[in-house]
């Protein structure tokens, strides 16, 4: 068993958050579990307790997100694993997104991450040692139209990500990108969890309809993975256990069969790219 370490997980109280959050406390860890409103909650509430994990109140688009992320450092002396997780879709064309639809998701998918990752870092620094988990998706390998938007939320936090491994380094701190496929939650259905933008005329026959039947059909939940298994992974990649224990993890960690086709596809694609450009891109010098 890896040592024991303390976990500060948003967006906890549904879905994969919460998986995490159950996968965590079970591999012996401190869990930290945050949530936006307690409504609606209760059961769920009193399942972490019962296995010994604590809850937080922190909306990353609040104003206290670093206050509060300091007082669960200053409650349980430290935060070893910082997972960002809360966020939410949108299904919808790009030239249909609102401005207004579009900084909110940012903000909440993006911007919320960064400014956990800001409020936790001084203390990881300190002691020179932590994790920082970042929660992308399958659609930041290969967006589908109609959900451009949230991919672009995704590609920002991944392209952050990279550049932030790269800085905290020398600190002792890794970064994690994990890049889940269709997970059997409520967040497969983008109507369920977030903002479905309705569809115009105009794009009707096209293909952002089409992603948004494939999304929206129960027959989508065959290909979906088992979010339980999912968050097992997420947490054996950080204590480097289970699977991870002979095998060396770099930035991204691709789960599910559906990215992992995603990530071979674009292998090639970059391949080809490398191959196809090489003249073009050395002929702009003199």
């Amino acid at each position: 068993m890896a040592e024991t370490q303390v976990w500060l997980v948003t967006g906890a109280s549904r879905g994969l958050g919460l998986e995490i959050t159950k996968a965590a406390l079970k591999a012996g860890h401190k869990v930290i579990a945050c949530y936006r409103s307690k409504a609606k909650i209760a059961n769920t509430i009193a399942e972490i307790e019962a296995l010994g994990g604590t809850w937080l109140q922190l909306d990353v688009v609040g104003k206290d997100v670093e206050s509060q992320v300091q007082f669960a450092i200053a409650q349980h002396g430290r935060v070893d694993v910082l997972v960002n997780n809360a966020g939410y879709g949108m299904h919808g064309s790009i030239e249909e997104s609102s401005v207004d639809q579009i900084e909110a998701i940012f903000k909440t998918n993006f911007i919320g991450s960064l400014r956990t990752i800001q409020a936790a870092l001084p203390s990881m620094r300190s002691r020179r040692s932590g994790t920082i988990v970042n929660l992308s998706s399958a659609l930041a390998v290969r967006p589908f139209p109609g959900l451009g938007i949230y991919a672009a939320t995704k590609l920002a936090l991944e392209g952050a990500t990279e550049a932030l491994q790269a800085e905290v380094a020398s600190f002792n701190i890794r970064a994690l990108l994990i890049e889940p496929g269709l997970i059997a939650t409520e967040f497969v259905d983008p109507t369920g969890n977030g903002v479905n933008i309705p569809l115009s005329d105009a794009y009707k026959g096209t293909a952002v309809e089409e992603t948004k039947a494939l999304f929206t059909n129960p027959e989508i939940l065959k290909m979906a993975s088992n979010p339980a298994k999912v968050s097992q992974r997420i947490v054996e990649a950080v204590d480097k256990t289970g699977v991870f224990a002979d095998k060396e993890i770099g930035l991204r960690l691709p789960l599910g069969k559906d990215v992992g086709s995603n990530v071979e596809e674009r292998a090639v694609l970059w391949e080809n790219l490398a191959k196809n450009m090489k003249d073009v891109w050395m002929s702009v010098y003199v």
